[in-house]
């Protein structure tokens, strides 16, 4: 009698385990989208808390939670970081945000009356931006390869203001420029020590009573220096 043991087409088979699934990666396409925004987010947090002179590859990556070789993948570095947050977010003031946004009415003022409004948007606006001054503040105290970059985009507003007042008809349009490179110097600086170092000759500039002393400082000179 043979026992089942000893015939080998009897023998149960041996039990194969399956491999588990490996686990399904998200799609790299449809993550990129929000992974580039979250680290363009997270450079303009940084340069708004430590400035130009403090932003780094090292600190962007610990403050987004994601690796260092997506700013690379991505970027290129964190030169090309810079440049995507300064295309894509960076909120420049504008011509159109400095003449009120009604280009019309705009130009039914009176030169005065022009040069006036531009002057009290052109403060307004760098009040409402403590990055674009930090900015500035950087470029002049900390220049780095960093502030290099974002030298060409903060002189935009600059421009931006002499093209406004190179457009506005009047006999002296020269000294209409100069004045208004009085006032830029002027609100450039004090927005800066708003933002850094706010307690200015006699003033606290976190506070808006001390924004309106300037406002009146500012339509005293214009009503002084240019004609109806």
């Amino acid at each position: 009698m043979t026992r089942e043991s000893d015939n080998p087409t009897l023998t149960k088979p041996k039990r194969t385990r399956k491999k588990a699934p490996a686990p399904r990666r998200e799609s790299t396409k449809r993550n990129r989208p929000a992974t580039e925004q979250l680290l363009i987010d997270t450079c303009e947090r940084l340069l708004v808390r430590d400035g130009p002179d403090g932003i780094g590859v090292n600190s962007v990556v610990e403050e987004a939670g994601v690796g260092k070789e997506l700013i690379y993948r991505y970027f290129g570095g964190l030169p090309g970081l810079v440049k995507a947050w300064i295309e894509r977010s960076a909120n420049w003031p504008t011509a159109e945000e400095l003449i009120g946004g009604d280009i019309s009415a705009f130009a039914e003022l009176s030169v005065k009356e022009q040069f006036r409004l531009v002057q009290h948007n052109y403060i307004a606006a760098l009040r409402e931006r403590p990055v674009i001054t930090r900015i500035m503040a950087s470029e002049l105290m900390h220049p780095s390869e960093i502030t290099v970059i974002l030298e060409d985009a903060s002189d935009r507003i600059a421009r931006e203001l002499t093209e406004i007042f190179r457009e506005i008809s009047t006999d002296h349009q020269e000294d209409l420029v100069s004045l208004a490179l009085v006032f830029y110097c002027m609100t450039n600086y004090l927005c800066m020590r708003e933002v850094s170092s706010p307690n200015c000759f006699g003033m606290d500039l976190t506070k808006n009573a001390s924004w309106k002393r300037v406002a009146k400082v500012t339509d005293m000179l214009v009503d002084r220096f240019l004609d109806e």
